[in-house]
């Protein structure tokens, strides 16, 4: 098994079909094949092999698809990263995922530079003006693609909801080509489908939904490297798109940008949310304004990450993450693991095909996740009468904002290390278009530091989307005997 055979059945049978499309660039198999055989026997030659971690740290552009085929193709193990990552963040995942290799932009490689003497790399490769990623693909192209155990790990995902920090949720290809073919499962999608791509290739629901699942059907993947209504306006209206998987702030956009309040989705077959939750507001404002349903879904990092969504031609539930996709079980358990029934709230457990291999290097995080094959999430909720869940809740201390996980053991970690603060602790508020945002309480030593000094500093540590966009001092954090933060009872003060 090898995810890579999709582009190499492509290639034979559909050679001119366009697999790659952006507003001013077109890819078909055939180079999408050549590029990634080429980058791939580069690769090897250099040294990596089966089981060797490269880091791929692009945004959505060509050469983050040809990257991560070629790697895969390998039988190597591709390490995503995102590219707003701090130089603290990226040193991390380098570190810890033993990585031999990265793959990012040229105007971004400074960013490794400055931890290039801590965290040595024996092969840079580097997309845009000035880079060097054209001569590492564009060389010798040889069949690359290597027959692997199922198991095999083909994208390590990092995830940090258990211990604060990011830890590589290893999965495999059984489990990307399991997820790669929901999209045709729950959602007729087939190789005439063009998939709108705005998720951040970096994320493993875009991974899976937007790029996996047309490469494996031999669809089209429209590319977005950025969020522009602009663009979307164009790609709508004029590039033919038929699906669209997004987090719930683009649905809020494109029912309130200026730019896109002209579309018509007549020629759409598909539209899914998922990431973070979708307020029932957000969708009964698209179907009232376009007169469209959106289909809610959910999956989580270390689940590959699809484990329910609201299928097509069945009845929707808007408020439901739907019921779980083929091979995948499901069950609610309470706090000693003990199965509920009848709509009762606990904590979501899945099993099937598309579980993580485990955390890279951590037995004990693991062992902690997934018990008798039950993935346990971390997310409260219940099962109706028939099979559908909703989501109440999490039991694991995390913030989701614009559709990324934000964990407070990591923001809390950062923010007591600024001088100056004895204690801090973050939750989330609500916010209709990002889901939330983040609200730090701080417990400061020195009475001259400011709001803009705590932002400043967390910003230089960590991504955008992790640092408080609000900030609140307090004299004190009260905390229940296990030492977790009663914010009920700050907020209410």
């Amino acid at each position: 098994m090898n995810i890579y055979s999709w582009l190499d059945i492509h290639a034979k049978e559909r050679p001119n079909k366009i697999c790659i499309k952006t507003r001013d660039k077109e890819i078909t198999y055939a180079e999408l094949q050549k590029w990634s055989r080429s980058l791939g026997t580069a690769l090897r030659k250099a040294g990596i092999g089966k089981r060797e971690h490269a880091i791929l740290m692009l945004p959505n552009i060509p050469e983050f698809v040809i990257s991560y085929m070629a790697i895969a193709g390998l039988g190597a193990t591709v390490v995503p990263v995102n590219p707003s990552y701090t130089v603290r963040e990226l040193a991390h995942i380098i570190k810890d995922s033993d990585s031999k290799a990265i793959i990012l932009e040229q105007n971004n490689v400074d960013a490794y530079r400055e931890i290039k003497e801590q965290c040595p790399l024996d092969i840079i490769i580097t997309t845009g003006e000035g880079g060097n990623f054209r001569e590492w693909a564009s060389g010798e192209a040889r069949d690359i693609c290597e027959d692997l155990e199922p198991d095999t790990v083909a994208s390590m995902v990092y995830s940090s909801g258990l211990i604060g920090y990011p830890m590589g949720a290893m999965l495999t290809h059984k489990n990307l080509d399991h997820n790669s073919d929901l999209m045709r499962l729950c959602m007729d999608s087939d190789e005439s489908e063009m998939m709108l791509t705005v998720i951040p290739l970096f994320h493993s629901f875009s991974a899976s939904c937007n790029m996996l699942s047309m490469l494996r059907y031999g669809g089209t993947i429209y590319l977005m490297k950025r969020l522009e209504f602009k663009e979307l306006n164009h790609a709508l209206k004029e590039a033919g798109i038929t699906a669209l998987i997004a987090v719930p702030t683009l649905f809020f956009g494109l029912v309130h940008h200026p730019d896109v309040q002209d579309l018509a989705y007549t020629k759409v077959r598909t539209l899914v949310a998922g990431g973070s939750a979708l307020s029932i507001e957000i969708y009964n404002a698209f179907k009232e304004k376009f007169h469209q349903d959106i289909r809610q879904g959910y999956g989580i990092t270390e689940a590959s990450p699809v484990c329910t969504v609201n299928r097509k031609h069945r009845p929707i539930k808007p408020e439901s993450i739907g019921q779980t996709v083929p091979g995948v079980k499901a069950m609610v358990v309470d706090e000693n693991g003990n199965p509920l029934e009848g709509g009762r709230i606990g904590e979501l457990l899945f099993k099937g095909p598309n579980i993580m291999k485990g955390y890279y290097k951590r037995e004990k995080e693991t062992s902690q996740i997934i018990k008798d094959g039950w993935l346990y999430t971390g997310d409260l909720g219940y099962m109706d009468e028939d099979g559908y869940i909703f989501i109440t809740g999490y039991k694991k201390e995390m913030v989701i904002t614009s559709g990324f996980n934000v964990y407070c053991k990591e923001v809390e970690g950062v923010l007591n290390t600024i001088p100056g603060v004895k204690d801090s602790a973050i939750t989330g508020i609500p916010d209709l278009m990002r889901g939330a945002i983040i609200k730090a309480y701080i417990v400061r030593e020195n009475m001259h530091l400011t709001e803009h000094d705590i932002k400043h500093y967390a910003r230089k540590q960590l991504a955008s989307y992790k640092t408080p966009r609000v900030v609140v001092f307090v004299d004190a954090i009260p905390r229940d005997e296990k030492g977790k933060a009663r914010l009920e009872k700050l907020q209410q003060e």
